[in-house]
């Protein structure tokens, strides 16, 4: 393990504060000193540099517990903003969010025209460039992109997502860098989902948890001691393309039995669709199996059937305390966790436990992947600032 020099640690110092602040705030400088493990000169001098900087401010009046009074530090509303950008498959969103996750300005386009690489960039700096020229822009500090994988985040490019409007090799970070000159951070979208749940999530108690998210594909984020666990290619949580089914669908990937063959939202439709249930959207199946449509309902049903085996085999691999369910599901997010909870019961596996790992729903229903950005800008970019 290699040392810190007084820099870095000085950065990590700031790091492991700001993100205290964000996390628990409002927070008395007493309160902080606890809970980094940093002393109280520490503490003041950051606070000090933070609050200068217009970074946080004092807040309130902490609740008095007898001696000087305390202070509460709350992150600012309009400092250290990120420039947010999630391409999903089917839309583009982009915006400015501020360090409590809030979004304040955002626009988003359809991408079911996009057909090449730079139909994709042309779309994003479409967006870019009306929100960089905001009220705003003189307090982003960084850029975080979220997308679909597979990616090569350490050299920034998107490589070849499957069903992706053709977008492939695309170096976005390098061409976001170049436009606007700013640090520019690149994430698989589950990843940055399973971030916004750490930093902004009603469960950020939890030290230890995989967010899966369930859309037109699946993905995971696995979250180990509050950070960020991608692997040693990046690919770690790919619960999407986990065998579920032995034979079973090709998938575009290469292999056959995929759970994103089964679980995702475009899989549930077209089994509804062969089933005699209709041509269904998304949003259509689970207005109908709101009405106690038997085929949607089972279609449903199915579905987290198999990602209940998939959760099995990600558990046996990564132990975990928790697992956060989120994505487009919507009303049904709920009926959803009960199924797999009952699935989970089955397995002696999980019942022999000392510790039962917990089911429970996103925060976010659709937003994660997008607030999160300011998760992923925060995480890399402090030590530069």
């Amino acid at each position: 393990m290699a040392g810190l020099n007084h820099k870095d640690m000085n950065s990590n110092n700031k790091y492991v504060l700001l993100k205290d602040i964000i996390t628990k705030g409002p927070i008395s400088r007493i309160e902080l000193s606890k809970t980094t493990g940093l002393s109280k000169m520490t503490v003041t001098a950051i606070v000090n540099e933070y609050i200068k900087k217009n970074i946080i401010w004092e807040c309130s009046e902490a609740k008095s517990t007898g001696g000087r009074k305390r202070t509460n530090l709350d992150v600012s509303n309009d400092s250290l903003l990120t420039m947010g950008i999630y391409i999903g498959r089917d839309f583009l969103q982009v915006g400015i969010i501020n360090l409590k996750g809030q979004i304040l300005q955002t626009e988003n386009i359809s991408l079911k025209e996009i057909k090449s690489n730079e139909m994709l960039i042309d779309s994003i700096f479409m967006l870019s460039d009306k929100l960089i020229q905001s009220r705003y822009k003189d307090n982003i500090w960084g850029i975080g992109v979220s997308c679909a994988g597979p990616l090569l985040v350490s050299d920034g490019i998107i490589l070849n997502p499957p069903d992706f409007n053709n977008v492939h090799e695309l170096n976005i970070v390098e061409i976001l860098k170049d436009r606007y000159n700013l640090p520019v951070y690149l994430q698989n979208d589950m990843c940055v989902a399973a971030l916004a749940e750490v930093y902004f999530g009603e469960n950020r108690e939890i030290d230890n948890f995989i967010y899966i998210g369930i859309s037109s594909g699946i993905g995971g984020g696995v979250i180990i001691n509050k950070k960020l666990f991608t692997g040693s290619s990046g690919l770690a949580g790919i619960i999407g393309h986990s065998i579920v089914e032995m034979n079973g669908i090709p998938c575009e990937c290469g292999q056959r039995g995929c759970l994103e063959k089964y679980s995702s939202t475009r899989a549930v439709t077209k089994w509804v669709k062969e089933q005699g249930g209709g041509d269904l959207s998304w949003i259509e199946l689970l207005n109908k199996a709101a009405k106690e449509d038997k085929i949607c309902l089972k279609a449903i049903e199915r579905m987290a059937d198999y990602l209940g085996v998939a959760i099995c085999n990600m558990q046996s691999a990564y132990d975990t305390d928790c697992f956060i369910i989120g994505g487009d599901l919507n009303s049904y997010q709920d009926m959803v966790i009960d199924r797999l909870k009952d699935k989970m019961q089955e397995s002696s596996f999980f019942n022999e436990r000392k510790n039962k790992v917990q089911l429970k729903p996103s925060t976010f229903m659709a937003s994660a992947s997008f607030i999160g950005t300011v998760a992923l800008v925060m995480e890399n970019n402090l030590t530069n600032y």
